[in-house]
């Protein structure tokens, strides 16, 4: 028997499998009404979409209970008005962004009537004095493009996790993950810290907020690659490369820079022969300073101003910090020097690449002369020398963070955007000789800039990660295209080269990866589903927890939808459960939990090869769909008594138990850290050591330490708990439990509301169930 009261053990009430749906989702989704994702919301003088309000509910949700929360909707879903719908509730908003975005986070705000939020540049937390942000009750951040916060080591990292300390946290980024799974970690880590490493499916499902696809926004169709001619004798020479002379500290490596090398000759020779050009010179440096008796640092050597015809030294003789042996050093120098001429000198020999790029940039214009073409890439090199072999065609723009410029001469960069995607920047359409039909740009804009005007969009080379060719991608096919599709072309490394750099192997593991932490993107992932369905195979398995979420709403939106309104019937004498013919035998339930919110529980079993069939309990969100598609699609309502429901009662007794019990004693997962535990044990600790009349008069303060300890989350908290911590050895008892609200790193991350008790309200219960009953134990 359960220590706590429940109504697991409650009667079963056997109802049809569409009221049993009905009632799961329900509880589940918290609907009183038959309510639908059509329902709207009005945000200033906008009207959100139904897509828009359904993430607006769930990151409530989700900030309500752990006070963060990541909105990864694909590029175009329109993230930016779903943060300042939730922004509604808050009577303080800070604004994070890169600062690029701020002016469409201005006009944004200003159509939201969001007039409380305070803007600031993500750029201004990189520098030695960030910008001061009084701490006020009641505040929300959002931070806008929030990957380029995955590096915990950095100034900009620590800077951001000390502002967002004790307020409540939203992140937008649809490629949160660009490289590793620690990408998505540092970012919940600003506001849960290390308790960020052990979050489970279940709880990632709840925090992340994606949707891939919505009817009003064009299809992407890509293209075969378009591979580049390749020299053999150019390749070689790079790969044989010698090792550069290595900064005194160590810091610079020769697989790094023929890494380098590589990845610029993919993307053009003029990228190419501006990295030696830059090299030689560089190089000239290190001879210098060498002749000078100095062997300089890496920080040393960014010091220097190298143009693009001298190098300007900083007196290196005069900030000796040593005298190295340079006669060797000099010769490895020498003979770096002369492979990288020996190189330059093979490149401009058979550098006729430029000229099959610029063929194939005619030949798609060709191809698509209604429809305005956007070309990426990450070298300015590349667009300014296809942008000049381009000039004799009318409408060409080049756009890099330096300047723009067309065939009649520099242009601001509002101009060109003006010129070439005048939907997306909301201004008049240019006369057809001033329209720019083919921009070349950077990847300055491929992210937070909206291009839906074009609807051919090129990779002129591939990024490092998968993530900036999505971002890419979006910038066109988003809401509010007039295209029914983009098309999509990218240029591909010769084999030799790829075998050397594996850059398409890469962009496929890194894409793999963000599928599984995060989800797919895009509605090719959505097609290829469809096209499943409709071959008659089996659906795709969920790739990650969040994409699991999404779809499970979407499954109860339809349950709701399709019950009958009028069959419903009076419950309160038991738990409506309906039983199913399956392949195993298992449940799917809802469980109602003391804080009024539900959980989504299964049990499935396969029979072992000693013929004992387990039960085994689950919350995975993956798992749980393939629970509920089997009840959507493909159930058979079982006829008769089934026996599966008292050993359902059972294990559902036991996890409730645990939930309670947690829940009892306060160990809840955002209290659950090492930092705090750790904090938690050296209060308790000195706590024992005194004598009973100490603990007497220290009551009071043992329990305002604990209460700290529990309202004080994320990354700069636990760096403050530690540092507070340390402090303990250096002060009496009384005064160390006490000085915490003098110490302004921990004051500055406690929360501003208290923890709630847990609830003594309603016990929790089984609201509804559907059991699977083996069909080899029925026959």
């Amino acid at each position: 028997m359960s220590r706590f009261p429940t109504r697991v053990a409650h009667a079963c009430v056997q109802v049809s499998l569409p009221v049993a749906r009905d009632a799961m989702a329900r509880a589940l989704l918290h609907e009183t009404r038959a309510s639908t994702p059509s329902d709207t919301a009005t945000l200033g003088s906008l009207v959100l979409l139904p897509h828009q309000v359904d993430a607006v509910k769930r990151l409530r949700a989700a900030l309500h209970e752990m006070h963060t929360a990541l909105l990864a909707d694909d590029v175009g879903l329109g993230k930016t008005y779903v943060a300042l719908a939730v922004a509604q509730e808050y009577a303080h908003v800070l604004i994070i962004a890169p600062a690029a975005l701020l002016p469409m986070w201005r006009s944004a705000t200003a159509r939201a009537r969001c007039v409380h939020a305070r803007l600031e540049s993500v750029q201004r937390f990189s520098r030695a004095t960030p910008p001061h942000i009084p701490r006020v009750a009641g505040t929300l951040v959002i931070i806008d493009e929030a990957h380029h916060l995955r590096t915990p080591s950095t100034r900009r990292y620590r800077a951001v996790a000390s502002v967002v300390a004790g307020c409540d946290l939203l992140m937008l980024s649809a490629t949160p993950v660009h490289n590793a799974v620690n990408d998505l970690r540092a970012l919940f880590a600003l506001a849960l810290g290390s308790q960020a490493n052990q979050l489970t499916d279940s709880r990632l499902a709840r925090l992340i907020v994606r949707r891939t696809q919505h009817d009003g926004r064009p299809l992407v169709a890509e293209r075969p690659p378009l591979h580049m001619p390749h020299h053999p004798a150019l390749l070689d020479a790079i790969l044989a490369l010698p090792a550069p002379l290595p900064a005194h500290d160590g810091a610079v490596a020769g697989a790094l820079i023929r890494l380098g090398l590589l990845r610029a000759w993919c993307s053009s020779d003029a990228a190419l022969a501006r990295a030696l050009r830059q090299r030689l010179l560089r190089g000239e440096a290190l001879r210098q300073a060498l002749q000078a008796g100095r062997h300089p640092t890496s920080a040393e050597l960014r010091s220097w101003l190298v143009g693009e015809h001298e190098v300007q030294l900083a007196f290196p003789e005069l900030l000796a910090g040593h005298t190295p042996e340079t006669g060797p050093l000099l010769d490895v120098l020498s003979a770096h020097l002369d492979a990288a001429r020996y190189l330059l000198r093979t490149h401009e020999r058979a550098s006729d690449g430029d000229h099959s790029r610029v063929h194939a940039l005619r030949t798609i214009m060709g191809s698509h002369p209604d429809l305005p073409v956007v070309a990426f890439s990450q070298y300015s090199a590349t667009v300014r020398a296809i942008g000049r072999a381009l000039a004799d065609i009318a409408g060409v723009g080049v756009l890099t963070a330096q300047r723009a410029w067309v065939a009649g001469g520099p242009i601001s960069r509002r101009e060109a955007l003006a010129k070439f995607a005048p939907v997306a920047q909301g201004v008049p359409p240019p006369p057809s000789h001033q329209r720019i039909r083919l921009l070349l740009t950077t990847d300055l804009l491929a992210e937070g800039v909206n291009l839906q005007d074009a609807g051919v969009v090129v990779h002129l080379d591939l990024p490092w990660t998968d993530a900036l060719r999505q971002q890419r991608v979006g910038r066109c096919a988003r809401m509010g295209s007039p295209h029914n599709e983009v098309v999509v072309y990218r240029f591909e490394p010769p084999p030799q080269a790829e075998a050397a750099i594996e850059l398409v192997a890469r962009l496929e593991r890194k894409a793999r990866l963000s599928a599984r932490l995060v989800g797919e993107s895009g509605r090719e992932a959505v097609q290829n589903e469809e096209r499943r369905l409709a071959s008659g195979a089996s659906p795709a398995r969920s790739r990650s927890p969040a994409d699991a979420a999404t779809t499970i709403r979407s499954l109860l939106l339809t349950w709701i939808a399709d019950a009958v309104v009028g069959a419903r019937p009076a419950l309160e004498s038991g738990t409506p459960c309906c039983a199913v013919v399956a392949e195993h035998s298992g449940f799917v339930s809802v469980v109602a939990l003391r804080d009024g919110t539900s959980a989504l529980v299964g049990g499935s079993s396969q029979r072992h090869a000693l013929g004992v069939d387990r039960l085994r309990l689950t919350t995975s969100p993956q798992r749980l769909l393939e629970m509920l598609r089997a009840i959507t699609v493909t159930a058979h309502p079982l006829v008769g008594a089934t026996t599966s429901w008292p050993r359902a009662c059972r294990m559902l007794l036991r996890w409730i138990d645990r939930q309670v019990l947690s829940a009892e004693l306060g160990d809840s997962e955002l209290c659950a850290s090492p930092s705090h535990v750790r904090v938690r044990n050296a209060v308790s600790g000195v706590m024992a050591d005194l004598s009973p009349a100490q603990r007497v008069a220290l009551r009071s303060a043992h329990a305002r330490a604990l209460d700290v300890i529990a309202r004080s989350h994320g990354f700069a908290a636990e760096r403050a708990l530690s540092e507070w911590l340390a402090t303990a050895r250096d002060t009496s008892t009384a005064a160390w439990l006490s000085q915490w609200a003098l110490w302004p790193a921990l004051a500055a991350c406690v929360t501003t509301a208290a923890v709630t008790p847990p609830s003594r309200g309603q016990a929790p219960h089984v609201v509804a169930a559907v059991l699977f009953e083996a069909r080899d134990r029925r026959e």
